[in-house]
């Protein structure tokens, strides 16, 4: 009698399963269909519908039981990023609008430490409205919007922490790249944005690059060759004056870090600036240790580009390659 009991709550089970996916796969065409609207149609108020109807369709979807685990594969105008320890799934995307503007938008499917299950958060971008933006503690309802095409899962000392690398395509007149912080409240899964893990700046909650539209700005997650070591030591008491101080062995290290180009005003013919920032040429990154993200100046480039390496700037969305 066991036998047949389990039997039959095993083809229940199954079936359930069979069934949700289906469903997601029925939704999941709806979407695909939708998402080639947002990104085709020629004119705003097409493009902006369609992503209206998206959003309430992928909000509706991500309740069913199966749905983190589910691919999305269809989706492919949309970036979808999950967390290394699945604690979450953040979707990101942005619709250009035919005045030069991009405006982001964004879901979190985000789980519950408390309950064990999976709860949705729309996020709404509120970049223009935020005062002092490298500083400010943000939220799914006030976010400072980017399409995330990079999340790095780090710890210290039994603590997740999680960093997304994000594009904003703003306007005609400047564009931005973000490394922005994400935690989320004790017994929820609701997000907030930023947080001070950037050694030496407490005030500093995310990090935000503005620069050039014109000009090519790469913010990546890579394995990098830097030099430690090399500083001289402490002057050691008894020490005669003219004793040279010591100086530490450098040594070649390479660890994974948030790799970029500082940025520098532009200036026209005449020397004077415009207010743009362009890449500097000089290379620097942040390596996570001991729960923060620490400045290392002195990298040492051996790292050769590797074969369909992806192109970060692909990520900078353009009338070109969306067909507005």
């Amino acid at each position: 009698m066991k036998k047949i009991i389990i039997l039959i709550i095993t083809f229940v089970f199954v079936g359930e399963l069979y069934s949700q996916n289906i469903m997601l796969q029925n939704a999941e065409q709806e979407l695909s269909a939708l998402m080639n609207e947002m990104f085709t149609s020629k004119e705003d108020n097409e493009r902006f519908n369609a992503n209206e109807k998206f959003i309430n369709v992928l909000d509706n979807v991500l309740e069913y039981q199966n749905s983190f685990d589910y691919p999305f594969s269809k989706l492919d105008k949309i970036n979808i990023l999950t967390s290394d320890d699945k604690r979450f799934k953040i979707f990101t995307w942005a619709i250009f609008s035919n005045e030069g503007t991009y405006d982001n938008f964004g879901i979190i499917q985000s789980r519950n430490e408390n309950t064990e299950e999976y709860e949705i958060y729309r996020l709404y971008d509120r970049s223009d409205d935020v005062f002092s933006p490298s500083e400010a503690k943000l939220t799914d309802s006030s976010w400072f919007g980017a399409v995330y095409y990079e999340l790095i899962t780090t710890k210290n000392e039994n603590i997740t922490y999680y960093t997304l690398l994000g594009w904003d395509g703003k306007d005609i007149y400047s564009k931005r790249k973000i490394i922005e912080p994400v935690t989320f409240k004790r017994n929820s899964g609701r997000p907030n944005f930023g947080a001070s893990v950037f050694y030496k700046e407490k005030q500093l909650k995310r990090i935000i690059f503005e620069y050039a539209p014109t000009a090519s700005f790469n913010l990546k997650w890579e394995n990098q060759y830097y030099t430690e070591g090399g500083v001289k030591k402490a002057k050691q008491k008894g020490l005669k004056k003219n004793k040279p101080f010591e100086t530490e062995e450098q040594k070649i290290e390479k660890d994974w870090m948030i790799i970029y180009e500082e940025l520098e005003p532009m200036y026209d013919g005449l020397g004077v600036t415009n207010h743009l920032n362009v890449p500097s040429g000089k290379v620097v990154g942040l390596k996570f240790e001991r729960g923060k993200w620490r400045k290392v100046d002195n990298l040492t480039p051996r790292n050769a580009k590797k074969k369909n390496e992806i192109d970060i700037n692909h990520y900078n969305f353009n009338k070109e390659k969306r067909l507005y």
